[in-house]
């Protein structure tokens, strides 16, 4: 623009600030919004770190108050065992005490299907079955000369464990010894109405089945997966066990169950909803989720997602603690269990994180970031709307002088330009180059007997035909009156013919509602329906070198498709080569 030239050389700006100031101002702007985000990012990742590492805090008090629970749990378990291998060992040894009737009596009642020994109200039940009961169950064998040893362990059992649950607060928790000599001791006391059925289940129980001596040489306490409780769909967390010897034999196993609701308790819940936490076990038994799931049979990883699918189990413990992220989302995990047995696991989305975030953001902090962006963009708009006023005034004045305004096609001053270009390409390429020239027949009956406005109304129905029947490459264009001419860059005399018959088609099949101020219906009824006759040239075929020569080629041989009866294409001259063509009249 001329006006450029007469700005003066500032001293400390190159010259090309004052002729583009808007990119002055989009360029200062920018490095001020980029140092602002760069800030505000820092600030934001570091806040994340923070919410990540008290959430690895939680889970790691959490962690310790497992500990706590199973490390109760387990005392209990191995005073209990440690009670009943001293009492069976006393009462085998010279120290034995004396039986007394009710111990007689039960075992003179061993042989029945099921019997009882009668113990005071409140003390937990002893149950037994008879030798038949116990044939063919893994892990249980009548052997008559233990068996009033073990009934005066399990009385002294019965005592014992009616009142350390009376008096604790667990008192739901189920605690039993089950003797290999076909009886249990258990508590809550229970009737003995299913006691076949339920020395059934013992003996095919993670709990007594893998105590016994070929399946735990070790003899050490392990921890049962989850299971549903016996005659019931409650489920039950899970049950540490611990096998029961004297003098080197296998006399029973002493039980502990863990409530699930009291271990999902202890994992707690994520503060977030879409956050789950886990407790697995070295063999990837899930024992309990903070979703409250009914299953029993949940595992790592087949029931994590597909992002943890192929994490291995053994490298969480064998780092202890710490984080994983993969896909959008983060692990954290910390070993539980006192012995490292267990280990908790978080999932959390990254969206998750980000709330967290952004609840933790100072809100007078946040809202200066929300503010800064906003003054900048609206300073930048007044800025940049004062010069795109002027430089869109200048571009719809080019377009008007560019476009028809009537059909919104190119006029003949942009046609010609457009010509002289594919021309050029032409010349440079040896691609071929068409026109068609296309005109309304009998348009003047049109405006006589619809109005000229309904005439406009088919001038533009044809506009919008030509643009939405041509290739993107090709020119309509509107140079007078109803008549119109198309550029086709690439396209041979007989591809040309072939497209202006397609046209000629289509303009037939138009039916074109009139102007509202048209006639009464009486003279113009239904709407308006007309034909065309197109012309077609080609620059090669016709040694046309020029826009005018073109034309004058394509507007012979359109007057000669009006000659031949209108409604048609003509692409060549008649035979004798004149270039006079026919009048018709209108």
């Amino acid at each position: 623009m001329t006006w450029r030239k007469l700005l003066p050389t500032p001293r400390w700006l190159p010259r090309e600030a004052l002729m583009h100031p808007q990119r002055v101002v989009v360029v200062g702007f920018g490095i001020a919004m980029v140092l602002m985000i760069s800030v505000g990012l820092r600030d934001l990742y570091l806040l994340r770190d923070r919410v990540l590492a008290a959430r690895q805090h939680d889970l790691a008090l959490r962690a310790l108050g497992i500990e706590a629970v199973i490390a109760a749990e387990r005392f209990k378990a191995e005073f209990v065992r440690d009670y009943a291998q001293q009492l069976i060992a006393i009462q085998q040894g010279p120290n034995a005490l004396p039986t007394d009737p009710v111990i007689e009596q039960t075992y003179a009642a061993r042989n029945q299907p099921v019997w009882r020994m009668a113990v005071p109200d409140g003390d937990a039940s002893v149950i037994g079955v008879s030798p038949e009961k116990l044939a063919g169950l893994e892990g249980f064998t009548r052997r008559d000369a233990d068996l009033r040893a073990d009934l005066h362990a399990a009385r002294q059992l019965s005592h014992v464990l009616g009142i350390s649950q009376r008096t604790n607060e667990d008192a739901d928790n189920i605690v039993t010894f089950i003797s290999s000599n076909g009886f249990y001791v258990t508590y809550p006391p229970r009737t003995g109405s299913a006691a076949a059925e339920l020395m059934q289940r013992f003996s095919t129980m993670p709990y007594y089945r893998d105590q016994l001596p070929d399946r735990n040489p070790e003899r050490i306490l392990r921890v049962a997966p989850v299971y549903k409780q016996f005659e019931s769909n409650r489920l039950r967390t899970t049950t540490l066990s611990i096998p029961v010897y004297v003098a080197d034999r296998f006399r029973g196993v002493v039980a502990l169950d863990v409530e699930l609701p009291r271990l999902r308790t202890l994992i707690g819940a994520p503060e977030d909803r879409g956050a789950v936490r886990y407790l697995v076990d070295r063999n990837g038994s899930i024992f309990a989720t903070s979703r409250g799931a009914e299953r029993t049979d949940l595992r790592w990883p087949d029931d994590m997602g597909e992002r943890w699918k192929h994490t291995p189990l053994v490298e969480l413990f064998a780092r202890d603690n710490g984080m994983l992220h993969k896909d959008g989302q983060y692990l954290l995990f910390q070993q539980a269990g006192g012995r490292g047995n267990w280990i908790m696991v978080d999932t959390v989305d990254d969206s998750a994180i980000y709330r967290a975030v952004f609840r933790r953001t100072s809100l007078p902090l946040l809202a200066i970031w929300l503010a800064l962006p906003l003054l900048m963009l609206v300073t930048l708009r007044v800025v940049n709307h004062l010069f795109s006023h002027y430089l869109a005034a200048g571009a719809r004045l080019q377009e008007l002088s560019d476009t028809d305004p009537l059909t919104e096609l190119a006029n003949r001053r942009s046609f010609g330009n457009r010509f002289n270009h594919e021309a050029a390409r032409r010349q440079r390429d040896g691609e071929p180059l068409a026109m068609l020239m296309v005109d309304i027949d009998f348009f003047k009956r049109v405006n006589d007997r619809w109005g000229h406005a309904s005439g406009d109304r088919v001038l533009q129905a044809l506009a919008r035909a030509l643009r939405d029947n041509l290739r993107e490459q090709d020119i309509p264009a509107r140079i007078g009156g109803e008549e119109f001419t198309v550029l086709l860059p690439e396209s041979t005399l007989a591809e040309a013919s072939e497209t202006a018959e397609r046209l000629r088609g289509i303009m037939a099949q138009l039916a074109v509602p009139a102007a509202p101020d048209a006639p009464p219906a009486e003279l113009a009824s239904g709407p308006i329906r007309f034909t065309v006759s197109i012309g077609v040239a080609e620059a090669g075929t016709d040694d046309c070198q020029t826009l005018d020569a073109m034309l004058a080629t394509a507007d012979r041989r359109l007057y000669a498709a009006k000659a031949a009866g209108r409604n048609r294409v003509c692409a060549a001259d008649a035979p004798d080569g004149s270039a006079a063509a026919p009048t018709v009249p209108e």
